[in-house]
């Protein structure tokens, strides 16, 4: 059957809110007292909601049909001074309310409740202060006669003559018309009733954003059958992969393939947030929640009394704080700390740096030379033995041999034998053009001519 949106309002804001942001919806509403309880008279909030409540109860009762259907009821009332506001009965009282927001800050709250297809409710309510200019006698009376006070919570409406009178507002400016339709949205994403609102376009006036990504992530887990399979640990390699990526973007200097491939990435945290989240594991506010105290924690230079001049001072501070929080009280157990999982140069060079921290160490860069020409000779004599593992062995320690002298060196060996690999690609590249060019293959070339051309490409400018 049809899915309909039911507007629960006859709020002519409402509706347009609801159509300015292409919400197709049928306006259903039924009158309902809107007398607030004295229990709620001091909770704004609730009693936002209490009314929103029974608005959206009352065109359930209604509804006619088995057509799915989603309703959406709101109600708005204004806070001053521990006073409720709802809508002005007359002129007089109309004059009182505004008389009261004069020169004044106050409250909009705007409860909102949703009966989705599942038949249960949701509700939410938004809060939006605004401040009032110092109003005069004759202000007041000339806007109560421009007739926009009557249906409005607290006697005015922002988006009309109201507007003048209007300082500053802190919030959702839609809210104080009478529908955080951003907000709204997002709760029927969340909720899976989302009808006439297609993600799968992006106008050129709209922007998504993070809330927009979670929302999206939430539904694909609902209704993709890829998506609904997927686990941590099938999608464990894409994390990795797109983590490359990122770091490929960055060495080629190009803002638009970062921004892309930083989505990529933030998409897997998003995805593996909702997986966790189905099983009450954590969710994405707790990974935000993590990482901010990780941050605060390892920056006491910065969020409490410590002293840290420097970025040695402050690396110093960081890994301290690091392993303390980790309970790595031995050397042993930070360098077991290293994740196995990193690309093996990148773990040899932080391992060779945590047992160096601990005092094991080479004294010097020379000191390294002496010990990767010692591994060399070692892989010598493993290879005149024909020993497979004692070979591979060997070649282990020479290539962490490597690791520690980067170290010494300052360089990153990840990136330097990258920035290799990619000049060697190069210069191949150069050494077939000239193979070609001569009307030949590669194989059917000599060493020595290979040789000789390979040292050409290599004198040659890039």
């Amino acid at each position: 059957m049809e899915h309909k949106i039911i507007l629960a309002s006859k709020s002519p804001r409402r509706i347009e809110l609801m159509r300015e942001a292409q919400f197709d919806c049928e306006v259903l509403h039924a009158d309902v007292d809107e007398t607030i309880p004295d229990e709620l008279l001091s909770e704004p909030r609730e009693a936002a909601v209490f009314l929103a409540a029974k608005k959206a109860k009352a065109v359930l009762q209604s509804f006619q049909g088995n057509q799915k259907r989603t309703i959406i009821a709101a109600d708005t009332i204004v806070s001053v001074d521990g006073v409720l506001f709802g809508k002005p009965c007359d002129a007089d009282e109309a004059t009182t309310m505004l008389s009261q927001l004069s020169g004044k800050s106050h409250s909009v709250f705007t409860g909102v409740v949703i009966f989705g297809t599942d038949g249960q409710s949701h509700s939410f309510c938004e809060e939006t202060m605004v401040e009032f200019h110092q109003l005069s006698d004759k202000e007041i009376a000339d806007y109560i006669k421009t007739g926009e006070p009557f249906d409005k919570a607290g006697g005015y409406g922002i988006q009309g003559r109201g507007m003048l009178l209007v300082k500053r507002i802190d919030g959702d400016y839609y809210n104080v018309m009478g529908l955080p339709i951003s907000r709204v949205s997002r709760m029927l994403a969340e909720v899976g009733c989302i009808a006439n609102t297609d993600f799968r376009r992006s106008p050129t006036n709209v922007r998504y954003s993070l809330e927009d990504l979670l929302a999206i992530m939430k539904r694909l887990r609902k209704d993709c059958p890829w998506d609904k399979e997927q686990t941590h640990s099938s999608i464990r390699v894409n994390v990795i992969e797109e983590a490359y990526e990122v770091a490929e973007a960055i060495d080629n200097t190009s803002p638009t393939h970062l921004c892309e491939e930083l989505g990529d990435l933030l998409l897997q945290v998003v995805f593996h947030a909702q997986i966790a989240s189905e099983t009450m594991a954590f969710d994405f506010n707790d990974v935000c929640h993590g990482i901010c105290e990780k941050l605060i924690l390892r920056h006491p230079h910065i969020f409490s009394d410590t002293r840290a001049d420097t970025t040695t001072e402050v690396l110093q501070n960081w890994e301290t704080i690091k392993a303390e929080s980790k309970g790595e009280q031995t050397a042993t157990a930070r360098i077991n700390s290293v994740p196995k999982t990193l690309p093996a140069l990148m773990r040899g060079q932080k391992v060779g740096k945590r047992a160096g921290d601990s005092g094991f160490d080479f004294v010097d860069v020379r000191q390294t030379f002496k010990s990767l020409n010692s591994e060399l000779k070692e892989l010598e004599l493993a290879m005149l033995s024909g020993e497979s593992t004692r070979i591979e062995e060997e070649f282990g320690d020479v290539l962490f041999s490597c690791c520690n002298l980067g170290r010494f060196l300052e360089k990153d060996c990840e990136k330097a034998l990258t920035f290799s690999i990619n000049r060697f690609i190069m210069r191949f590249r150069g050494l077939e053009e000239m193979v070609l060019n001569a009307d030949k293959q590669i194989n059917q070339l000599t060493p020595e001519q290979l040789d000789e051309l390979w040292e050409k490409v290599k004198s040659s400018k890039p």
